[in-house]
């Protein structure tokens, strides 16, 4: 069969039917997939690419011939004769160091409160916030680190007349991988691509769920520091932390009176006196 100069040949068999392959041109063709490629190359342009946030887990670094992995916190709250005096800033200026102990019974909470874990107790934690520097000014808090007050050593005590005495919990910490954990643990960038920073400084504070305030801490007794009472320095306030991004570990340094970084929280605690705000 001749159609002008076309030549078509029917198919053996019962197909009848003829495929002709015929080129369609049509303006709207993929408009969709242009628009989405549009708003994908718009979100990247003021957005930016995704980067890799993924966080690493440091754990405290080995010592003692790398036998002990633990770490150990102290906090210390002020109190004079068991009860916190009506003015303590004066009170500070007679009071020693022994006046800061490791008990939350001077912070106000009674025997029974702490025994019983009772809302007021059971609610207040410790607090350390991790910065880029020390200078108020200027620093930037880049992580936080929560204590719970749940955790920790106990002393004995008599919370009643009539009963015997009983363990109530003691603001004394020994963190590890095992048991009392919590805290223990520093999550920070795997890589250095966004923030390039392995070196930040440790501040303390304590949330009092009785009163619903912080209570600031420090590295000394105010009582050291006469006659230059509460002129405290930032360096007052923090400890250095070090992160080594390749063991995923961290240690915590404080100065000797040599102003050389010397270990901390290793067989010696680190330890946190309350400050009596003036």
């Amino acid at each position: 069969m001749n159609n002008n100069s076309y030549k078509f040949t029917l198919p053996k068999g019962n197909d009848k039917y003829i495929n002709i392959p015929i080129e369609i041109k049509w303006d709207f063709l993929g408009q969709s997939d242009a628009v989405e490629e549009y708003q994908q190359n718009v979100v990247e342009d003021i957005v930016g690419f995704p980067g890799d946030f993924e966080v690493l887990r440091f754990a405290h670094a080995p010592y003692s011939s790398d036998t002990k992995t633990d770490i150990k916190y102290d906090f210390h709250f002020f109190s004079v004769d068991g009860d916190v005096p009506d003015n303590p800033s004066t009170q500070v200026i007679t009071s020693t160091t022994n006046d800061w102990v490791t008990s939350y019974i001077p912070e106000g909470f009674t025997k029974s409160e702490v025994y019983y874990y009772e809302k007021p107790f059971t609610k207040s934690f410790f607090k350390l916030d991790f910065y880029d520097t020390i200078d108020g000014k200027s620093q930037t808090n880049y992580f936080t680190v929560i204590i719970p007050v749940q955790q920790g050593a106990t002393e004995s005590v008599s919370v009643s007349q009539y009963t015997p005495n009983v363990d109530i919990k003691i603001p004394s910490y020994q963190l590890d991988f095992v048991g009392d954990k919590e805290g223990f643990f520093i999550y920070w960038l795997r890589k250095k691509e966004f923030i390039d920073i392995d070196t930040f400084y440790m501040s303390a504070k304590f949330f009092d769920a009785r009163l619903g305030v912080y209570v600031k801490m420090s590295k000394t007794p105010q009582i050291l520091l006469k006659p230059t009472l509460f002129q405290f320095s930032d360096s007052n306030f923090y400890y250095k932390v070090k992160l080594d991004l390749d063991k995923k570990t961290y240690q915590i340094f404080d100065k000797d009176i040599n102003n050389n970084d010397v270990r901390v929280g290793t067989d010696s605690s680190i330890k946190w006196y309350e400050y009596v705000n003036p």
